[in-house]
């Protein structure tokens, strides 16, 4: 091991012992030797960590800050040498590397949690050196090399020179407020009278070149004489002091006396306009002016503007034995003064949606629309606002600092977007903010009157908090989910006191209008159509965290009777119909809610216009074009049920096609009939089916009515064991082909299948509830004369009877069923007759308490499938499975199912 190295390790381990003053407490410049480059925190990539690099100083405050470290003393070795930290002063955080490579093979200069205690080794040739133990036979110190580390086991070549910052000149609102529009001055330990009492206001002012401030206190900003002008701290010609001790001038509010003028010998601004610097190595400022108020005996006179070597500085004197604060050249002891945050006006509600009512005067070019509601960017304006309305509605956001962001939450204007997915959406062009992390301005607090901004060019607003409900996010707009979408339709009835009960209803050839009466009312289902861009659109005050969704719906006659809504021009004029054409099927409509909550405007999402449907109340037309204000239609939305499939209960259930229901004989699906085909001791409870959702984690977009038909189930949590209703096998006979309709033995657990018999390499194979090879997945069909039609939704193909053989087929009029709840038929349990007990099991029957006895044992079609005398008091008896007869010499039959 290098024997400097071990020195070095060994003095890292050692416990100081002594004492050791700070190099100072200020910010200083760590320069790389005999360059122009410093060591500097930066944020390359505003997703990654900050991390270091030698650059050029930078010409603004916080491009200096970040370079400028403060060294904290941790201990003093046994070597001699110094161990600090060093705290960058924009960050405030610690230089601190975790020592490991980067993508490019080098170690980089990222900060992050790791080494953080450095040597600084100062008066060594060519600088000071900067560098750290690392592990035990390493050396980590910061290269020349932009980016990179130095790790090795000898000590660092690169050298820094340590620097002090230069004093910097204040010139903006900015450099005294940051993005409010008051500050504080602070007189470390002392009173520093008018400059401290309460906040200020800084006003930059350019004076012969030179950048200096005036200074307004909040709460005194006009004066109270004559015109109530602004005013300003000054240099005042009233004298503290006497003539034997210190006679300086006060410091008081005064308004601007032109040049030239009697009163201060010929004006004040020099008497009230200050140069202000900052240290950066501790951010103190100095105070001066180039022009001061003198005092000779008891006498004031003026020197303004003084000019080059004239400087005067804001301090403190001594007067009667206490510190007096005024200004001067001479003897006077300069304060410590710093600067601190301002109090910011305050919006009493906070963050949230507001109505912003426009409160105009002045020069404000919007004095016409006085007292109206902006929309939008702030740009036009309406009479009034509504909380169902988001045009209406701009969303304030407060931020840490107390300044605001303010963003309208509608736009019309529509891009087109791409998801993650593939998926295809429209994005409202957000308006422009109407305030960017500024402040506002009070006027009248208690009112929610604010100003925008400084000029009369700005805005002065009503705020009034709207009760919005944020976690609505369609709000303005009526949504339905995709369950009310697949099990139900709409009736429009008119939103108007001039007329009542007046629905769009279906007239001659496919056209709508209006007629008297629910009962004439068109109901038409919401339906997913091609994917458009206007179908989905986002909006909202994005850029603030505020998104709205607004969703357009095809719209179509419940089961699809007569096609979708939808206009077009006949003999030159707009027609409002129902039509099938291909050219119309991609018209969508969105809802727009009105001033009065639920009732809405129908408008089309295609048109830039917006245009909407309007119902004309003396002849009950209805047209199709662009909105006009004042004569918009209004729609109450009722709700009816139109369901595409129909929504079950978990149960048992007969299924049935006129007399016929539909069973399973022998494993097969079967459609029979009870008086015909059935032992006349068999009932309608021979065709109890169990019916069960396909799904149990079925999620919210998830609203699929999917099922599973079973003869014969056992239920135990989420695991169903049973024959369910399965297609399996190719049928043809003629024309007809489809899949041969069969009970199959399987297990579902959850939301999978596992057929009996279905195995890979030794193993069971299990099925999705969408997955192809799932065979068994069942709609009910909802067709409008009534009833329903079982699909087998991953093949589309439905319940079909050919020459009396039950399929799957996609070529064949499919059945029409109907379904009535029944009871379930003794399942696994013991069924008791007299002392006699009769259990189903797998494949058979044990019969107990019935030695000597003869049992004889039917299927449901009454065909005797055992026969025989039990030799002993528990006997096992083969059965088939499904539904079979029991019948015990003696006693009452009974029914089991057998699995």
């Amino acid at each position: 091991m290098n024997k400097r190295f071990s020195t070095l390790v060994a003095a890292f381990a050692a416990i100081a012992t002594v004492s050791y003053a700070q190099i100072g407490d200020k910010y200083v410049h760590l320069k790389a030797n005999g360059s122009a480059n410093y060591l500097t925190v930066t944020k390359e990539n505003p997703a990654k960590a900050d991390s270091v690099k030698l650059a050029n100083l930078g010409s603004d405050k916080a491009a200096k800050d970040s370079a400028l470290w403060l060294p904290k003393f941790v201990e003093k070795m046994v070597s001699g040498d110094s161990v600090f930290q060093f705290v960058n002063k924009a960050t405030k955080k610690n230089l601190s590397f975790a020592v490991k490579k980067n993508g490019a093979g080098a170690y980089g200069t990222m900060i992050a949690p790791g080494v953080d205690k450095f040597v600084f080794k100062t008066g060594v040739a060519g600088g000071s050196e900067i560098y750290a133990a690392y592990g035990q036979d390493s050396i980590v110190s910061i290269s020349t090399t932009p980016g990179t580390l130095n790790v090795g086991t000898s000590l660092p070549s690169e050298k820094f020179e340590v620097e002090a910052p230069v004093s910097i000149s204040l010139a903006t609102v900015a450099d005294l407020a940051g993005k409010l529009s008051t500050f504080k001055f602070e007189f470390k330990g002392k009173d520093g009278g008018i400059f401290t009492a309460t906040d200020l206001i800084p006003v930059p002012v350019n004076v012969s070149g030179v950048d200096k401030y005036r200074f307004q206190v909040v709460g005194q900003e006009k004066s109270t004489k004559g015109t109530k002008k602004d005013q300003y701290i000054t240099i005042d010609t009233t004298m503290i002091g006497s003539t034997t001790s210190i006679q300086v001038a006060a410091f008081k509010l005064d308004t601007i006396v032109a040049a030239g003028g009697a009163q201060y010998q010929g004006g004040n601004e020099g008497l009230q306009t200050f140069k202000l610097s900052m240290d950066l190595g501790n951010d103190s400022i100095s105070m001066t002016t180039d022009s001061i108020v003198r005092f000779v005996n008891g006498k004031y006179e003026v020197a303004v503007n003084g000019g080059s070597g004239y400087t005067y500085i804001v301090g403190y004197k001594t007067f009667n034995g206490a510190p007096v604060l005024c200004i001067d050249s001479a003897a006077i002891e300069a304060p410590f003064i710093t600067l601190a945050k301002g109090t910011p006006v305050k919006l009493a509600g906070g963050t949230g949606v507001y109505s912003l009512q426009l409160k105009a005067k002045g020069g404000n070019p919007n004095v016409g629309d006085n007292d109206k509601y902006l929309v939008g960017d702030g740009s036009a304006y309406v009479a009034a606002a509504s909380a169902y309305i988001p045009s209406t509605q701009f969303y304030v956001k407060e931020h840490e600092d107390g300044t605001y962001s303010i963003q309208g939450r509608e736009a019309t204007s529509i891009s087109t977007k791409t998801g993650s997915n593939g998926e295809t959406y429209g994005e409202a062009i957000a308006s422009s903010l109407l305030l960017d992390e500024e402040p506002l301005y009070a006027v009248d607090v208690a009112n929610g009157v604010y100003h925008l901004g400084k000029n009369d060019q700005k805005d002065t607003l009503v705020f009034k908090k709207l009760d919005v409900d944020l976690t609505n996010e369609h709000i303005g707009y009526k949504y339905y989910t995709k369950e009310e979408m697949g099990y139900g339709a709409v009736k429009f009835n008119l939103a108007s006191a001039a007329a009542d009960d007046i629905y769009l209803s279906l007239v001659q050839d496919s056209v709508i209008a209006g007629a008297k009466g629910a009962e004439k009312a068109l109901e038409l289902r919401l339906v997913e159509g091609a994917e458009i861009t206007q179908d989905t659109v986002y909006y909202g005050a994005q850029a603030l965290g505020d998104t709205l969704v607004r969703v357009a719906y095809a719209l179509e006659q419940a089961y699809d009777a007569e096609g979708r809504l939808a206009h077009e021009k006949v003999s030159g004029v707009e027609v409002v119909k129902l039509s099938k054409k291909a050219g119309l099927q991609n018209q969508r409509f969105f809802f727009v809610a009105g001033p009065a909550e639920d009732s809405y405007k129908i408008v089309e999402a295609m048109t830039t216009n917006n245009d909407i449907l309007t119902l004309n109340i003396s002849n009950l037309s209805v047209t199709y074009d662009e909105p006009v204000a004042g004569v918009e239609t209004y729609f109450n939305i009722e709700g009816a049920e139109a369901p595409v499939y129909k929504k079950m209960e978990s149960g048992h259930y007969n299924i049935g096609n006129g007399l016929e229901m539909l069973t399973a004989s022998a494993g097969v699906a079967k459609m029979l009939r009870v008086g015909d085909e059935l032992k006349a001791a068999s009932t309608a409870d021979d065709f109890s089916l169990y019916v069960d959702s396909a799904y149990v984690n079925r999620g919210e977009d998830n609203t699929e009515y999917g099922y599973y038909i079973y003869k014969g189930a056992e239920v135990k949590n989420d695991t169903i064991i049973g024959s369910v209703l399965s297609a399996k096998g190719k049928f043809a006979a003629d024309a007809a082909k489809g899949d041969s309709a069969i009970f199959r033995s399987a297990t579902i657990v959850k939301d999978t299948i596992a057929y009996e018999g279905d195995l890979k390499d030794g193993k069971q194979n299990k099925y999705k509830v969408r997955d192809a090879k799932n065979t068994s997945l069942v709609g009910f069909k909802v067709v409008e004369e009534g009833g329903f039609e079982i699909v087998a939704l991953n093949s589309n193909k439905k319940l079909a009877v050919v020459n009396g053989v039950v399929i799957f087929s996609d070529n064949v009029a499919p059945l029409t069923f109907t379904t009535e709840a029944t009871e379930a038929p003794t399942a696994n349990e013991d069924v008791e007759v007299s002392e006699v007990t009769v259990i189903a099991g797998n494949g058979n029957v044990t019969v107990a308490g019935a030695q000597g006895k003869k049992v004889v044992i039917s299927n449901i079609l009454g065909q005797t499938v055992a026969n025989t005398v039990i030799a002993s008091d528990n006997a096992t008896i083969a059965a088939p499975q499904g539904v079979v007869v029991v019948a015990v010499e003696g006693e009452e039959a009974v029914k089991a199912i057998v699995k």
